[in-house]
Formats: C-alpha cells, sequence, structure tokens
C-alpha cells in the first residue's frame, strides 16, 4: 500500500479504537450537560435581572398617578401590577402578609412609599416623577396657567452625545471569540495529550515493534494523529452545535452577531492548531516509556498553550485590535487561540488572516520534520528518558550520530 492509503488505514483504527469508548460517550455527555447548564443558568439570570414584576397598592388619593407610574415603570423594564384601596390598614395588612411588595398612599407632597424592607429604585422614581407633577400641575392650576400649556414647554429630553458609544453587538463578539477561544485551548490539550499518552502506550507495551514492521514511523505518527484528532473534532461539533443552539433558544447570542465566519474558523483554526501541537505532544511523548512521565515531558508544550490562552484573556479580550494583539496572533503557536478573538471582533483584515494562516501551515511542516525525526529516534528505544540531542540524531558535539 502507499503512505496515503497506510495513513488511512492506521487513522481508522485509531479513530474507531477512540470513538467506542465510553470516555468519550461520557466526558461528551457531561461536557454538554456542563455547557448546556451554564447557558441555561445564564439565560435565567440575564431574565431576572432584566424583567421584574411588583405588585403595589395605591391608597384613595394615590391611585391617581396609579397608571402614570406603572407606564414609567414599564419604559424603565419594570412591570407593575395595581392594587387599589380604599383603607390604608387593609393595604398595610396586605403589605405585612407579603401579597404587596409595596405600597403607595397620600398624594402631592405628602405621597408616602411603604415597603417591607427594601426600596425599588424604578419605583422610587417613577413615584417622584408623578407626584413632582402633580404638584406643579395644582400649583399652575391655582395660580391661573394652563397646565397642558406649561408642561407642554417641560417636554423635552437633553440630547446625549456619547464619545465612546459601548457596541453591545461587538462586545458580544469578542465574548464569542474568547469562548470559541476557551475551546480551541481546552481540546488542544486534552487530544494532544492523548496523543502524547497513545504514543507511550505503545511503546511501553512494544506493539509498536510490531507495527513498524509493517510502516514506516512517520506514517505510524501522523496515522495516529489524524484519527485522534477527527474524534476531537466530531466532539467539538458536537459541543459546540448543542451550546450555539441553546444560546440562540435562550436569546443569549443572536445568529447574525455570530457570523458564519466564526464558525468556520473555528473549524479552521482548531485543525491547523490540533495538527501543529498534536506532532509536538507526539515528538515528546515518544522520547519517555512510562505514562508518568506524559505529563513532565509535555509541560513545555502545554506552557506555550496556556500562555497564548492567557494572553488571549488578557490582551486580545480588553482590544482585539491592539497592536500587541495583532503581533501575538502572528506568532504561529498563539494563533490558533488569538486569531478566533481578532476574527470575532471584526478586526482581523482577511490579508492578516491569510499570512497568519500560512505561517501556522509553515510552522506544521517544519514541526512534522523535526517531530518525524525525533519519533523515528525515539519511538524503539525504551527505559529511561531519551535526550533531545539522541532524539534528533545528533551527537554531543553536534555532528550527526553514526
Amino acid at each position: 500500500m502507499n503512505s496515503q492509503t497506510l495513513i488511512r488505514v492506521i487513522a481508522a483504527r485509531e479513530f474507531m479504537a477512540r470513538i467506542r469508548t465510553r470516555v468519550f460517550a461520557i466526558t461528551t455527555v457531561l461536557t454538554i450537560i456542563a455547557i448546556g447548564g451554564y447557558i441555561l443558568l445564564q439565560a435565567y439570570v440575564l431574565n431576572k435581572s432584566t424583567t421584574t414584576s411588583l405588585d403595589v397598592g395605591f391608597v384613595g388619593a394615590a391611585q391617581s398617578i396609579a397608571a402614570p407610574v406603572r407606564a414609567e415603570a414599564a419604559a424603565a423594564g419594570e412591570t407593575i401590577t395595581i392594587h387599589a384601596y380604599t383603607s390604608l390598614a387593609a393595604g398595610t395588612a396586605d403589605l405585612q402578609s407579603g401579597t404587596l411588595d409595596a405600597l403607595v398612599s397620600g398624594s402631592g407632597a405628602h405621597t408616602t412609599l411603604t415597603v417591607q424592607s427594601a426600596v425599588d429604585p424604578t419605583l422610587q422614581t417613577a413615584l417622584n416623577d408623578q407626584a413632582r407633577q402633580q404638584i406643579l400641575t395644582n400649583y399652575l392650576t391655582q395660580h391661573g396657567l394652563p397646565p397642558s400649556d406649561v408642561l407642554g414647554q417641560l417636554a423635552f429630553s437633553v440630547s446625549a452625545n456619547v464619545l465612546s458609544p459601548v457596541n453591545a453587538a461587538r462586545v458580544e463578539q469578542i465574548v464569542i471569540g474568547l469562548l470559541v477561544a476557551g475551546i480551541l485551548y481546552v481540546t488542544m490539550v486534552i487530544y494532544g495529550q492523548l496523543v502524547a499518552a497513545a504514543v507511550i502506550e505503545e511503546k511501553s507495551n512494544r506493539i509498536v515493534e510490531i507495527l513498524l514492521a509493517t510502516v514506516r514511523p512517520w506514517q505510524l505518527m501522523l496515522g495516529k494523529i489524524a484519527g485522534i484528532g477527527l474524534v476531537a473534532l466530531i466532539q467539538v461539533v458536537l459541543i459546540a452545535g448543542v451550546a450555539l443552539v441553546l444560546a440562540s433558544a435562550t436569546k443569549l447570542v443572536s445568529i447574525p452577531t455570530l457570523g458564519v465566519d466564526v464558525v468556520i474558523s473555528g473549524v479552521v483554526w482548531f485543525v491547523l492548531g490540533y495538527l501543529m501541537y498534536a506532532l509536538l505532544y507526539a515528538a515528546v511523548g515518544s522520547m519517555v516509556s512510562r505514562q508518568e512521565d506524559v505529563a513532565s515531558v509535555a509541560m513545555p508544550v502545554t506552557l506555550v498553550l496556556v500562555a497564548a490562552w492567557i494572553i488571549a484573556l488578557t490582551v486580545a479580550a480588553p482590544d482585539p485590535g491592539s497592536p500587541a494583539t495583532t503581533v501575538f496572533s502572528f506568532i504561529p503557536l498563539m494563533s490558533p487561540v488569538i486569531m478566533p478573538v481578532r476574527i470575532a471582533a471584526g478586526v482581523a483584515p482577511f490579508w492578516e488572516v491569510a499570512i497568519s494562516v500560512v505561517l501556522v501551515i509553515a510552522t506544521i511542516a517544519c514541526l512534522a520534520a523535526i517531530a518525524g525525526r525525533i519519533y523515528r529516534n525515539s519511538v524503539l528505544r525504551v527505559g529511561g528518558r531519551v535526550k533531545l540531542s539522541d532524539a534528533l540524531g545528533l551527537a554531543p558535539s553536534g555532528k550527526p550520530a553514526v
């Protein structure tokens, strides 16, 4: 068989071995449940924070301002249910029993708001406005001035000139980009270490010696990376799909804000980022023979990913268009985490994205050659950890080993 067929066979075997495991099913379901629960919780909190309902009693003369107070509160996003009372004692009894949230009595300057524990600021503002207007109307009437003419002169609003307006859609896009970057970061760490662990597993149980009698080391490495990567891609698509449907259904995210380009770029950057880091994890995994050593040998690779995520949080998210963010997005090992934030925010021109993609592809090609060399020189060595110079096939003097 040719190389492509061999890699495809190895990838299919790795894919079927991983996709059928309980670990894949359990982690996928638990992740979907966790993300779904978080989205529903955020939707509930948002709904509670934006929609408030109060039961307010109005006693006697205070009933004349009940409708205007309700209208003003509704304009501020608060729903008021009016309860009319002829007796202050009856209204107070219902307030104490919990039937009412507030009780309004009196009129004009003598308007009184009675509550059980805390005053609702929107209700208090509406009452102040209506009581003030009631006093002004009575004063104008007493002095023979038509209230409608005078109040008509006061029906204006101050124009606002915002120097740095907050674009809600822009903020939502940045948050989406950060979520995409977070998913890619977590997935690359988990599945990259899984590649390293799979290499060590075959190396420790000596299966790799049998496999290398049929295939070349670089074919085995690429097939393993491709098979595990396909499993990772399916899991990411499932999780992201469920999250997108729930977020859209609960109005946390709008489809136009999300954008098709964000979805496509997320998939592209996952593929590129996974290939790049999987090569590194496969190379370092081949240098040890015990699963206990996978964390220590993979630590330098993981730290680069952690640094990229920290930069995405502290530099890219606050200002996606800053020069620092732009520079970091061109660094190949950081591009898969940082560039999605810039793309979601709409500050990354196509030519910058294209250059970043080309740089990452070039890096993948270089890493494939280096990782293949390390894998070939290390995967059959058991026992202690293989030195990097030996893994690269170099003698201590720096000359190729004989």
